[in-house]
């Protein structure tokens, strides 16, 4: 399975990062392909996990963390991954060859928080 965290502020407004990433990525045209791409890969992901999937696709972004990155064009979605089930933390624009280190470290915060909340 493949999920997005939600953020909960205090007066129970949600917000979902990685959809409003996409979204505004979406409405891009430059960018629509790439949106719709990952939809395909996050299906191929459920069906056949990570063996699925080639390199090109997902690969790990930060192995200390265990954060991965799932890559369609220029557009890239790091995920961190609990028993069967992928949670897609924060995405953004491919600038450079090496994975944004501000981004994954929203990504390393993010899985941090989330297994603090599974204790």
């Amino acid at each position: 399975m493949v999920a997005a965290l939600e953020t909960l502020a205090d007066d129970f407004t949600s917000r979902c990062e990685v959809l409003e990433f996409l979204k505004s990525c979406y409405q891009n045209k430059g960018m629509t392909a790439s949106c719709r791409g990952f939809k395909m890969i996050f299906s191929l992901y459920s069906e056949r996990g990570p063996a699925g999937l080639t390199s090109a696709m997902l690969h790990e972004a930060n192995k200390e963390d265990c954060i991965l990155e799932f890559i369609k064009g220029d557009l890239r979605l790091l995920c961190f991954s609990v028993a069967n089930t992928m949670y897609l933390t924060n995405g953004y624009v491919k600038k450079s060859q090496k994975a944004d280190k501000t981004e994954v470290a929203r990504a390393i915060q993010a899985r941090k928080d989330f297994l603090a909340t599974k204790k």
